[in-house]
């Protein structure tokens, strides 16, 4: 497994012969003319920060297949109707399975009350009606992208046996996302080997979020916690 970092919740995941894309909302400095070719999309969240409004550039560039929540994939049926085939549209609820090309991939439960600063940011900012409930966080290969969540021990609950050598987890604390505390406490619950920070970085110049990567690197190093914390630049690889 190869993970590149490309900023907020997008990740590249090479894993089993396939190229997973999670929330690719791509962004500068990132260059989409440059990514690998994707075979598979994860959406957490129908947010306009999450990349679903961008589905129609993916798919045009790599003939990829989408996976999401019920509702955004039924949103996206209308949507991309006669311009992404619906065979390339897959929906999952929380706790089913769905086998890509011999990728198991689960949704996660997540917990995200979306507080009224939220709606007001994805009012002005998302300029689509695509739904913002449920959310899902996805488990594959050994990897777990928790998506736009809060902490809820129904996170951990549902990954329960589950072998995580890789969590990627929000930290912003803010619009309604996990703080680098509850990020810290998830991973150790899960029995997470690595903690990837996400879900912190500045979206718009009036989108701010309340903490940021280094605050995550020094609440693990002051509380002795086992987990390995690595907080990644934008385009930084993180080898399996």
């Amino acid at each position: 497994m190869n993970l590149t970092f490309l900023g907020h919740s997008a990740f590249q995941i090479e894993v089993g012969g396939l190229c997973i894309y999670t929330d690719p909302y791509i962004q500068a400095p990132v260059d989409i003319s440059r990514l690998p070719k994707g075979d598979l999309v994860l959406f957490s969240v129908g947010h306009f920060d999450h990349g679903v409004l961008m589905a129609k550039e993916l798919y045009d560039r790599w003939n990829c297949t989408f996976i999401g929540p019920k509702p955004l994939i039924q949103w996206m049926h209308r949507k991309y109707r006669h311009k992404i085939p619906a065979d390339k549209l897959i929906a999952i609820s929380h706790h089913e399975t769905v086998n890509f090309h011999g990728v198991e991939i689960t949704a996660v439960p997540a917990h995200r009350p979306l507080s009224r600063l939220g709606k007001t940011i994805m009012h002005l900012f998302a300029r689509s009606s695509a739904p913002g409930k449920p959310v899902n966080g996805y488990y594959f290969e050994g990897v777990y992208h928790g998506g736009a969540t809060k902490y809820s021990p129904t996170i951990s609950h549902a990954l329960k046996g589950k072998r995580i050598h890789t969590a990627l987890l929000p930290i912003g604390g803010k619009y309604a996302t996990a703080s680098p505390a509850e990020a810290l406490k998830l991973a150790e619950e899960i029995r997470a080997e690595r903690l990837v920070p996400m879900h912190w970085q500045p979206l718009k110049e009036q989108v701010f979020f309340r903490y940021q990567s280094s605050d995550l690197v020094k609440l693990a190093k002051t509380s002795g916690s086992v987990v390995d914390v690595r907080a990644l630049a934008i385009g930084e690889v993180l080898p399996g």
